[in-house]
């Protein structure tokens, strides 16, 4: 038996949840909200690195029922982290690539240019052997 499971869902921390919900919904069909509400713990905030009273709102999504693949949504309050600083030149650490399966980059390019989002690069079609 592995020591490890296959990665479960991935964790991204937002501004705003709500519109950060709307984008991954939308655009990757993420249609469903699998867990959400809030963290108000000592311990949670300890493990984020965070003031005692601070409150992280949370949206777990997923996709046709499974129980992979999923975005975990994080927004924190009192205080808010700070921005990272972005370099539009070249990759950033901390920035992350999300792969998808999908029968079509063309129909998802629409949707991220549809919806004025800016992209680092064009999605790219990665053939797997």
């Amino acid at each position: 038996m592995a020591l490890i499971s296959p990665m479960v869902r991935t964790a991204l921390f937002v501004s705003n949840i709500d519109a950060s919900a709307k984008f991954y919904q939308s655009i990757f069909e993420l249609d469903e909200v699998y867990f959400e509400g809030e963290l108000t713990s000592e311990a949670a905030a300890q493990l984020l690195g965070m003031p005692a009273d601070s409150i992280t709102r949370y949206k777990i999504l997923r996709s046709q029922g499974l129980n992979k693949g999923m975005i975990g949504l994080f927004q924190i309050s009192n205080p808010k982290p700070p921005a990272v600083s972005k370099d539009a030149a070249t990759c950033n650490v901390g920035e992350t690539c999300l792969v998808f399966y999908c029968a079509d980059l063309d129909v998802i390019t629409e949707r991220l240019n549809a919806g004025g989002h800016a992209m680092v690069c064009p999605p790219r079609h990665l053939q797997v052997n």
